[in-house]
């Protein structure tokens, strides 16, 4: 036993460092991993493990491929930019083809660099006014025109809207109410058809009455606004309405040309971004030197102060040791394979991640010239400028070193966490009491387990969400990396809380069967079998036929249909007021009819009360119900007869009995008397044989307790029914104590009882009759001196409280109390069932009775074996008593 009680206290006290580990770990894990994961995203490669030198890594090579990209598009973008003058076009016909951009307008439909450019600088917007209509000419052919300029042209009467004849007329609206609907239907884009199928349109004239166009609709949605003009054209839409799609070299649609003018737009964009991105590269915030020459038009891009020829390897501060790339295009290279034999040189690292034709297509693309040298190197491989090339090679000489401890940690770590999950799981939910050899055991749930699996699932999931959003947001939201560790460090420590309590929760729930029981989900369940029970029973209920369910159903349904039937009309009808007058009349019916339901339920209850209570001659009054209501309360009159009628032959029958108990008793005191009387005359005989005495002896203590079982049984039948003369006066029921135990003494000594007593200094008056009253205590006392068990104590105490006198005696009981408290205070029944003690069982039915007649209460209290008898009398309060204070004394 002692090496289990230890079994069961290590457990308990391993629990809270497995649950400590099991909150640490996972940070420990999460941080390993991080490392590990951004070691690998810094390293790209196992291989960037074998080297030191930074310049020699896949990383490197993968870094500068991407800033060379970024070098040479800013390159192109400035070439561009910088040849710009007002000359100088974007052709949308080229943009529209996918050819090359020439810089010229070469379809007529082409926009000027410095426009583009302004408007590039622009934030784009858009309004309704903007939406492009198509306007059918009398030839069939579409013109373009702006939502705006076409109503102006309505507002000042140079286009006016002209109606079949008749047709306003018929429709009740003007000239002006007609063109604003039309104008709204256009702007609401319901028009993308023309306006003839809807409107009655006969034709479109200018203010000389000639017809212009014959029909009008919404062509596009609404698009940006544009506020420059193509060459040689006052607008897109002017361009597209001079000029026919048989003539015109751009061939697209007017979609095509404003998806193309926002590309054109972009490309400015782009080129600007660009700019301003290669801006980033100059020699005093990088470490990366760059020369490009345009061999065609001699153009030099550097940012190095030191000039060069064509052989971009003698520019001064270059050296094949440092990390570089040279791209040599010339106009001969016309094929991939050419392309290759065009490369002069290509050291990045022994083996590039990225290869030769990705180099040689990086050039290409990204500028628009075919003959063209490219030269780029790290200046000074101490980095001195403080840039991302910089902070890349810082970032993998710390990943690098901390990758292999990083990942040995997270994997310690991780196995270390499993095992304690496992131990966890295992051991959750064991009593430190359990011997760990059964399976029967209940394991110990505490106060979340006992909530329903559904609650405590969202009080664990929610707030985890929670934790998670915010932690997130946090990170999101603060530069410091110092802060945004401690962020991530605390969203993994409470969700790891939240995850234990969960989990953990979830195994005591498997463990003790309650994963379903505890379930919100069974209580529905639950719920919903209930409710298809009751209407079972209602179903089974209605289903017998019966005259009063049928009135019911019959009176509740024609209730129901009148009420629908009148509500329904009231709205529908000229007669409303009629109608909600026999709505009133009819709710005013049903209210009458519960009104009377009602009434005659409350006689009922009150009937059903007074009976009850013992008014058993009580009738409740028929003349006032109605249908059921009527023959229930005829059933409870005849119910109250009946009671009262077997209340009176039980008085009856107890009379009777009390009497022949009487009787006889009284009858048995003759004979009795005698041989008493006879037995004493032969004891004052002188006999000497022992024998002879001996059955005296027996003669006369038996004669003597017939004699006391006799007169106890009438005192208990004169008692019980009230058949006693009172002779009622002002007792102190302390004194009379005293006199009391002072009787019982003695004999309280012989059995070795110690009499404990607690009683007041004042007087406890009592209005008792003295002879009763003494037969109450001397019945009490004598009960304990039969039953006590030897050797213990007695405890008798008086109380002095809210005007009543409270005596209680207790001691402790030497045969078990097996039996119910209630059971002690019938005739006949005695707390020694063996009956090895002398005694009738009626003490206490007598002492109760008395007390009762007297005014008083009478209880019996049994805890165990302790036997508690508790008398409560209204005290007398006395003159003395009132001067007095309220002491007690042992």
């Amino acid at each position: 036993m002692r090496t289990n009680k230890h079994k069961g206290t290590n457990r308990s006290l391993m629990r809270i460092p497995a649950l400590v580990l099991g909150l640490i770990l996972p940070l420990v894990l999460a941080f390993s991993a991080a490392l590990v994961i951004q070691a690998g995203i810094q390293m790209d490669s196992v291989n960037d493990l074998r080297t030191k030198d930074y310049f020699q890594t896949s990383a490197f090579s993968n870094d500068f491929y991407t800033k060379i990209s970024t070098i040479l598009n800013g390159i192109s973008a400035r070439e561009i930019l910088d040849q710009a003058d007002e000359n100088t076009y974007i052709d949308l016909g080229e943009l529209y083809n996918g050819d090359s951009l020439s810089f010229k307008n070469t379809s007529g439909l082409a926009y000027s660099f410095n426009d583009l450019k302004e408007w590039g600088l622009q934030s784009i917007n858009s309004d309704d006014d903007w939406i492009v209509l198509g306007l059918t000419t009398p030839e069939g052919k579409t013109e373009y025109m702006y939502y705006s300029d076409f109503s102006k042209a309505l507002e000042d009467g140079t286009l006016q809207l002209n109606a079949l004849q008749g047709a306003l007329k018929s429709e009740g609206i003007s000239q002006n109410d007609w063109t604003d609907r039309v104008l709204s239907s256009l702007k609401a884009e319901y028009a993308a058809s023309g306006i003839r199928e809807m409107e009655p349109l006969k034709n479109i004239t200018d203010k000389n009455r000639n017809i212009v166009y014959t029909d009008v609709a919404d062509m596009l949605t609404p698009v940006f606004k544009i506020p420059c003009a193509p060459e040689g054209y006052d607008s897109l839409l002017d361009y597209m309405n001079s000029t026919s799609s048989q003539t015109r070299n751009f061939k697209g649609t007017l979609t095509d040309a404003f998806e193309q003018l926002d590309n054109a737009r972009e490309l400015f964009s782009n080129w600007t971004a660009a700019t301003q991105a290669l801006n980033e590269y100059n020699s005093g915030s990088s470490n990366i030197r760059y020369a490009y020459t345009d061999n065609s038009t001699n153009d030099i891009f550097t940012n190095t102060d030191a000039g060069y020829t064509s052989d971009l390897t003698h520019i001064s501060g270059f050296s094949n040791k440092k990390p570089y790339v040279l791209l040599d295009v010339n106009d001969t290279a016309k094929t991939e394979k050419d392309a290759q034999s065009g490369l002069t040189n290509l050291n990045l690292s022994s083996e590039p991640s990225s290869s030769i034709e990705s180099w040689i297509n990086l050039l290409r693309n990204s500028t628009y010239d075919e003959n063209c040298s490219f030269l780029a190197w790290i200046d000074d491989t101490s980095l001195p400028v403080a840039d991302s090339v910089k902070t890349a090679r810082q970032y993998f000489q710390t990943y690098r070193t901390l990758f292999i401890p990083a990942a040995v940690v997270a994997v310690i770590s991780f196995l270390l966490f499993l095992m304690d999950f496992i131990w966890l799981t295992v051991h959750t939910g064991k009593r430190n009491s359990d011997k760990g050899s059964t399976g029967n055991i209940q394991p110990e749930l505490n106060f979340f387990d006992r909530i329903d699996t559904e609650i405590a699932a969202g009080l664990v999931c929610i707030p985890t969400l929670g934790i998670l959003t915010t932690g997130l947001n946090l990170q999101y939201a603060t530069n410091n990396h110092i802060a945004s560790m401690i962020i991530i460090g605390i969203t993994i420590f409470l969700i790891s809380c939240m995850f234990w309590i969960g989990y953990l929760s979830l195994v005591r729930r498997i463990k003790a069967h309650t994963l379903w029981k505890n379930s919100f989900l069974r209580r529905c369940l639950k719920f919903l079998r209930l409710c298809l029970h009751k209407a079972g029973k209602l179903i089974e209920f209605f289903s017998r036929n019966t005259i009063s369910r049928i009135r019911m159903v019959i009176g509740l349904g024609v209730f129901l249909f009148l009420e629908f039937f009148f509500s329904a009309l009231i709205p529908a009808s000229g007669g409303w007021f009629l109608m909600f007058l026999l709505l009133f009349l009819l709710d005013l019916g049903a209210l009458f009819f519960v009104y009377k339901i009602a009434l005659g339920r409350e006689l009922l209850l009150d009937g059903l009360k007074r009976i009850t209570d013992g008014e058993l001659t009580y009738k409740i009054p028929e003349e006032k119900l109605r249908g059921d209501q009527k023959e229930m309360a005829q059933y409870i009159n005849r119910i109250g007869d009946g009671l009262d009628a077997a209340v009176e032959k039980s008085l009856k029958d107890e009379r009777l009995k009390t009497e022949l108990i009487t009787n006889v008793s009284h009858d048995l005191k003759t004979p009795l008397t005698s041989i008493i009387n006879y037995v004493d005359l032969l004891k004052r005989k002188n006999f000497t044989d022992q024998e002879v005495l001996k059955y005296l002896d027996i003669l006369d203590s038996k004669s003597h307790r017939l004699k006391s079982l006799t007169e106890d049984v009438v005192e208990a039948s004169k008692a019980s029914t009230g058949n006693l003369s009172l002779e009622m006066a002002d007792l102190n029921f302390v004194e009379m104590l005293y006199q009391v135990m002072g009787e019982f003494e003695e004999r309280l000594e012989d059995r070795h009882l110690t009499l404990m007593t607690h009683f007041p200094d004042t007087p406890a008056m009592i209005f008792a009759d003295g002879r009763r009253m003494w037969r109450i205590l001397e019945n009490l006392f004598g009960n304990v001196l039969k039953y006590a068990m030897e050797n213990t104590r007695v405890y008798a105490e008086v109380l002095l409280k809210n005007n009543q006198v409270i005596f209680t005696l207790k001691n402790i009981s030497a045969q078990p109390l097996n039996i119910p408290a209630e059971e002690l205070t019938e005739r006949f029944i005695r707390g020694d069932v063996a009956r090895n003690t002398e005694g009738s069982g009626l003490g206490l039915s007598i002492a109760q009775s008395l007390t009762q007649l007297q005014g008083g209460t009478f209880n019996l209290y049994l805890d165990g074996d302790l036997f508690k008898v508790c008398l409560s009398f209204p005290q007398k309060i006395s003159p003395a008593a009132l001067s007095g204070p309220d002491e007690t004394h042992s």
